[in-house]
């Protein structure tokens, strides 16, 4: 059997580390099963699709934009099955946007010509961004921004704003929160201007309908155990998420909305 990622997107599956914690996923996956779950790193969504209609994937793991992006194409080949990785303390995030107290925020063209901090390999968190702003400002955000710095952390962008290296941010409600913990003052200096409400998801767990039944459920009950174990854990902590949590296809719904208006209004502008 055979578990594929797409390494665009997880920036966190690029070094040696997680890579190797990957592996040690697959064989937590398949404890007391007698069945090896191996992990194929691919290159785009195209290879995905091409393998996953010859039948030769099982799982994938891949950031939500992609899913966003080829839901129709994957709808065929999936089982209504999917586990969603949770980061902060909710299973969705609110993405935020952050400035800083000296800046003078009225609404969101209040910071044309501003500079922005943005992890960059966050491609939903991106997604929302450039959407945000072409429709407040009918702009691209790389037009639309003096700058945009990519920075290394989530936490990075929140720093960059609290010294004034960056006027402005967007990184997910719960990075704020934990900024603050780790330094209160961070408070004083920073104020949310915009939420997008809390209907993100970051990254998916997809199951392909060619599983075997029997090793699929062993799969699954021990994906449920997983924070259960040293093991499961360690892996949790490395990829710095503290629950993998199957989903009802229809939870995604509200990110699928949002992508496919954003879809039909470019058609409209390009027309």
């Amino acid at each position: 059997m055979t578990l594929a990622y797409i390494e665009t997107g997880l920036k966190e599956l690029n070094n040696t580390d997680k890579q190797v914690a990957l592996q040690i996923l697959a064989r937590e996956l398949t404890k007391n099963i007698d069945v090896e779950l191996s992990v194929m790193p691919l290159n785009s969504m195209q290879e995905m699709l091409d393998l996953a209609k010859a039948g030769k994937i099982n799982y994938s793991l891949i950031n939500s934009y992609f899913y966003l992006k080829n839901q129709e194409s994957l709808a065929p080949l999936l089982k209504k099955e999917i586990w969603a990785a949770q980061r902060g303390q909710q299973l969705e995030e609110d993405y935020v946007l952050i400035v800083n107290n000296d800046i003078a925020y009225q609404d969101i063209r209040s910071l044309s010509g501003k500079r922005l901090s943005l992890y960059a390999d966050d491609l939903l968190m991106g997604f929302y961004l450039q959407q945000l702003i072409q429709k407040e400002a009918n702009k691209a955000p790389s037009s639309f921004f003096k700058s945009i710095k990519d920075t290394r952390t989530l936490s990075q962008s929140v720093l960059d704003v609290y010294f004034k290296t960056s006027d402005a941010c967007l990184v997910p409600n719960h990075v704020v929160d934990l900024v603050m913990e780790l330094n209160p003052a961070v408070k004083q200096g920073i104020k949310i201007v915009h939420h997008s409400g809390a209907h993100f998801i970051m990254a998916l767990i997809l199951v392909f309908k060619n599983n075997p039944e029997v090793e699929a459920n062993a799969i699954r009950t021990n994906l449920q155990a997983l924070p259960n174990s040293i093991a499961g854990q360690q892996i949790l902590d490395l990829f710095h998420v503290k629950a993998i949590t199957r989903i009802q296809p229809e939870s995604l719904n509200s990110m699928l909305d949002l992508y496919r208006r954003y879809q039909k209004n470019q058609h409209i502008k390009t027309r």
